[in-house]
Order: structure tokens, then C-alpha cells, then sequence
């Protein structure tokens, strides 16, 4: 009888034992996980602190004939832009209560007549000498967008918004 109280005690400590580490491992699991999350929103913050665009003053143009929309987009801030297929732009025509419409990346400029996808595309960068392909601090991108589906008719006003992958938006409204 007194082995089967020691046996029955050894196993008890045994489980606080287990249940010590599980509690111990699951803490430091959870406390390194919080600290790299903490540490990516701050570098997400960061990040948005030195980004920043502007659609340049060139103004926005409505090439009636071929239903394009073309601007041109400035990095003014001090982190480059690359990740363009996580950038969107939107297009609201200011005709009653329409709501935005919303473009995604597609590597190129936009053909005329090809509206059913609803991407934007570039057709240059310049003065693109440092990092190829991306949108560098002082660096102008042209845009240009197929907007055959809001149709042939004059469309006075229209708002442009260029979102980045952070966040970082800027709008212009057409002239």
C-alpha cells in the first residue's frame, strides 16, 4: 500500500512538472510572437512615414476617342515603390451617385478596348536609373487607363486615387 503512495505521488509531480512546461512554452511562444508583431507594425509604420506620392501637376487627361485616362504619379517621399501589383487606383466619374471604380496592376500600359479586366498599367518611368521598374524617390510614372466602360460621353469631373501597398493614398480631381 505505501508503494502504490509513492508511485501515485511521483505521478502527480510528474504532471505539475508537464503542466510547468506546457504553461512556460506556451508563454514564450505567445511573448515572441506579440514582440514580432509589434516589430512588424512598426516597420509597417515606418515605412509609411517616408512614403508619399503625389499626382504630378500635368493634368489628368480624358482622351475622349480612346477612352483613356492618363496622369502621371510622383514618389515625394524617401522609400521607393515597387510592389505596383498591390497597388490600386480608383476612378470615381462624379455623374450622380456612382461609387469608385477600382483598377489593379497589369504590367503594362492599357490597350484601348480591353476594359473588362479594369487595370491600370505604365508606360514609363523616369528618370528610372536606380532600382529598375520601381518608383523611386523624385521618380514620375505614367499611367494609363482604359475606361471604355464609362462610356463616350464627356465626363467634366473625375476624381483619381492612387493607393500604394502601405496605405499611402493621394487623390486629384480633374480640371
Amino acid at each position: 500500500m505505501a508503494g502504490a503512495i509513492i508511485v501515485a505521488s511521483a505521478i502527480g509531480v510528474l504532471l505539475l512538472v508537464l503542466s510547468g512546461y506546457v504553461l512556460v512554452t506556451g508563454t514564450l511562444a505567445s511573448a515572441d510572437s506579440i514582440g514580432s508583431a509589434q516589430k512588424d507594425v512598426a516597420q509597417e509604420k515606418d515605412e509609411q512615414i517616408h512614403t508619399a506620392i503625389q499626382i504630378s501637376a500635368n493634368p489628368i487627361a480624358w482622351s475622349n476617342p480612346l477612352h483613356l485616362i492618363t496622369f502621371n504619379v510622383k514618389n515625394i517621399g524617401s522609400a521607393p515603390i515597387g510592389d505596383f501589383n498591390r497597388t490600386d487606383v480608383f476612378i470615381l466619374i462624379n455623374e450622380g451617385n456612382n461609387a469608385p471604380w477600382r483598377y489593379s496592376f497589369n504590367g503594362t500600359a492599357n490597350l484601348p478596348g480591353i476594359n473588362e479586366s479594369r487595370t491600370w498599367g505604365y508606360t514609363t518611368i523616369s528618370p528610372d536609373g536606380t532600382h529598375p521598374y520601381m518608383l523611386d524617390p523624385g521618380e514620375n510614372m505614367a499611367v494609363e487607363i482604359d475606361c471604355t466602360v464609362f462610356g463616350s460621353g464627356p465626363h467634366p469631373t473625375y476624381v483619381v486615387n492612387v493607393t500604394t501597398p502601405n496605405g499611402i493614398t493621394n487623390g486629384s480631381l480633374s480640371s
